[in-house]
């Protein structure tokens, strides 16, 4: 480290340097991240060593397997990896005190057991290896739907070929954008921040941030903040919404404060039947460490979308029967993920699809039709495809030209401190990761052809393809805005249209794209958190593709473990609507995939979508996405304002769907309010200092107390604010019991959803 380095990476966390020729959304908030990241290195601090991986396949196993029996859960638990951070410290620490150093050579490259104290970057690296575990699989929901909804089992064999494809093939893709998504210094990944926190916290690294002094105060440190909040959120999580009183799960006011025998406003307000209005959730588990992490500007984009779409939009619809539904959605929940035929009663695949070779029985699909989805579903569609082309218009206009001069120089723009630092370690040449996307490929190829998942080549190709056009933007989104868009239900929408009537294509064929889309999105998080952390690229690679393999194996072997079970494959299929421990293992996230099998496979866009009254909801989604970024761009090009810009066409026209408690909208963007907006503009030294540490603690705290209560299955004992899942204390909430949100959502001619067939 040269003395001219440590010079410039003082000017870097400044914001002195030469203003960069790309598009900036936020440069103040860039600047305050600036401080907050360390910017010196030290080449000899050890990396890749033998510490690294016998913790990290240790947490990789671990972490793959609770999350894979957690997706069987009605409400998802998922283990995040600031567990294996925080876990994985004290076992560093220990293997760098207690192992002995020992040196030997494997495979030509010499081990070192014990290289001397636990250094930052190896937490880094075991944090690489524990993400990859604790972000799952995608290609499990494909797998689980087919074998509890369509009775298709591949067999194990192609099982792992599948798995292993679909989740491998976004690495290439990966190595094309990591030029324009990671470098660039206005590509925050405000979502990582938290992560980069808590590493320099750990290891005492000094930063712009905690060098700053008040005065002769003396604070108190990063660790020490963390550990209060991890333990004071684990106490707050036991005694409240996650064991003794379930309920704060729900606050809803509006249920609280409107007269009970007033059913629309009772419904309106369920957190749980309906869309939520103006309710709260005390559980962290529905907010997490987002709301302290994104910038206020994208927070307020979130919540003016859920506001239009979830409160007054969906309710409008339900209400007003702009569908012509008939009389039925007033005696179905709002917030539901199944599908309704004329008359109300659940829509199932049995009933119009074929055994003998899993298509459309159209004489059969008739005599139930039309089909029907609730107005919240009908939002979160118009949501998707209204994002997604408006994510391609935003990019296009605001960062084409950017993107085209990268990928025509490198050097597009003046490297900041973090690429000068980083550039003095091997890069992973592109041939690396354009190897592994022709093999990954061509692997995917075989699997469609040869493994029974109905997936032509033609089908093959053009789901990579929409997976590489649709990612980047997508991506981008996420790098500056710390906000998720999927390809999935775009996806849906091509190849229903393209060949409707197959759902095991269409689900097949939704899990190669998006899938692609996911996993490139995972690796280039790690990429940017090693760019921050100044960690060899191909330390990284290595760790990310090691791990990726073991956490297939893991979680397959975890899927059959469960499965093998057939009450679990029952319960999924009941989707939680049952008594007992049934009503906790229901597995949302497997039913909606189901519906959207129907949907978009089974019947298709075209007999769905375009010949009925539900056609509006994709032209008039697509046309939205279409003309709102123009406007936004014209109004920043010729009006100017910093508003043009911190208006985000794709975030605004992204709701979310049903099947979650919607307590957590409101909830959200209180917390940013106050953490992303009144201490970050009046309280910055606090701000750069404690605030991602105290969200990852938050974070922890939660994710520890929901791992112990999933694998001992305890339910705390039944009074007024802990309703069991067994129905028992009904005499308490009257009508209301089967939601346990205090809303009374049932009553004359409102059938229980859970007595629906």
């Amino acid at each position: 480290m040269t003395e001219k380095d440590i010079k410039q990476g003082e000017k870097a966390a400044d914001g002195e340097v030469e203003q960069q020729k790309s598009f900036v959304i936020d440069e103040e908030f860039e600047q305050m991240i600036n401080q907050m990241v360390p910017t010196t290195d030290d080449t000899e601090t050890p990396s890749l060593t033998f510490r690294v991986w016998v913790i990290g396949l240790l947490f990789c196993c671990g972490v793959a397997f609770a999350n894979q029996i957690f997706l069987f859960r009605t409400n998802l638990i998922w283990v995040n990896s600031f567990v294996t951070v925080l876990l994985a410290y004290p076992l560093g620490r220990i293997m760098a005190a207690v192992l002995p150093s020992y040196k030997f050579n494997l495979l030509g490259i010499e081990v070192d057991t014990n290289p001397g104290p636990f250094s930052i970057k190896e937490h880094v690296l075991i944090n690489v290896w524990g993400s990859t575990g604790s972000s799952g699989i995608y290609a499990f929901y494909n797998l689980g739907a087919q074998e509890v909804f369509y009775d298709l089992k591949l067999g194990a064999f192609w099982d792992l070929m599948f798995i292993f494809a679909s989740a491998t093939m976004g690495f290439g893709l990966a190595g094309i954008c990591r030029r324009f998504l990671i470098r660039p210094s206005h590509m925050i990944w405000p979502t990582v921040l938290p992560s980069v926190a808590l590493f320099t916290a750990f290891h005492g690294v000094e930063t712009e941030a905690n060098k700053q002094k008040e005065g002769d105060v003396k604070h108190m440190s990063q660790l020490r903040v963390f550990a209060y909040g991890t333990v004071g959120m684990a106490i707050f999580y036991i005694i409240g919404p996650g064991y003794l009183s379930t309920m704060l799960q729900y606050i809803p006011l509006l249920c609280w404060f409107s007269p009970k025998d007033n059913l629309v406003l009772q419904r309106l307000g369920s957190p749980k039947w309906g869309p939520g209005i103006l309710s709260l959730s005390l559980d962290w588990s529905t907010v997490s460490s987002a709301a302290m992490a994104v910038p206020f500007w994208s927070a307020m984009n979130q919540f003016i979308s859920w506001v239009i779409f979830a409160w007054f939009l969906a309710p409008l619809a339900w209400q007003q029967n702009w569908f012509n539904q008939g009389p039925w959605p007033r005696m179905t929940p709002l917030n539901s993920t199944h599908l309704y035929d004329g008359k109300g009663v659940r829509f199932s695949a049995a009933q119009v699809v074929r055994k003998t070779d899993r298509t459309l029985d159209e004489g059969k699909f008739l005599a139930r039709a039309p089909i029907h989805f609730t107005p919240f579903f009908a939002s979160a569609y118009f949501g998707h495809i209204a994002s997604l082309v408006a994510a391609i218009m935003h990019t296009s206009l605001f960062y084409g030209k950017d993107i085209l001069n990268r990928l025509r120089n490198a050097k597009y723009d003046k490297d900041d401190i973090h690429c000068k630092l980083i550039d003095k370690y091997p890069e992973v040449p592109d041939t690396w990761y354009y190897g592994f996307l022709v093999a990954t490929g061509v692997l995917m190829f075989l699997v469609g052809q040869f493994g029974g998942i109905d997936l032509p080549i033609w089908a093959t190709g053009l789901a990579i393809v929409l997976a590489i056009v649709g990612t980047v933007p997508t991506i981008m989104i996420f790098a500056t805005a710390g906000v998720t868009l999927g390809l999935n239900v775009v996806s849906q929408f091509v190849i229903g249209l393209i060949v409707p009537g197959r759902p095991i294509l269409m689900m097949s064929f939704k899990c190669v794209c998006f899938a692609v889309s996911w996993q490139c999105r995972d690796l280039l998080i790690d990429l940017k958190i090693g760019h921050y952390m100044k960690i060899p690229p191909r330390h990284i690679f290595i760790s990310q593709l090691v791990s990726q393999f073991v956490a297939g194996f893991v979680c397959y072997g975890a899927f059959r473990y469960w499965m093998a079970d057939p009450q679990h494959a029952e319960w999924v299929r009941l989707g939680g609507n049952t008594e007992g421990m049934g009503a906790l293992w229901g597995g949302l996230s497997f039913n909606t995939y189901y519906s959207a099998s129907l949907i978009w496979g089974a019947i298709g866009a075209k007999r769905f979508f375009f010949d009925t009254q539900y056609a509006p909801v994709i032209w008039v989604g697509a046309l939205a996405g279409l003309v709102l970024p123009i406007v936004l761009w014209l109004g920043h090009k010729y009006v100017g304002g910093q508003w043009w810009v911190l208006a985000h066409p794709a975030i605004l026209l992204s709701p979310n769907g049903p099947g979650a408690n919607n307590g957590g909208a409101f909830t959200s963007i209180i917390v940013s309010t106050i953490f992303q907006f009144y201490a970050y503009r009046y309280r910055s030294a606090w701000w750069k200092r404690y605030n991602y540490v105290l969200a990852t603690g938050l974070d922890v705290g939660v994710a520890l107390v929901a791992l112990l209560l999933s694998f001992t299955e305890w339910e705390g004992p039944e009074w007024l604010l802990n309703c069991p899942s067994d129905g028992k204390c009904e005499s308490m909430h009257y009508g209301t019991a089967p939601w346990n949100d205090f809303c009374t959502v049932f009553g004359p001619n409102i059938r229980d959803p859970r007595k629906q067939t």
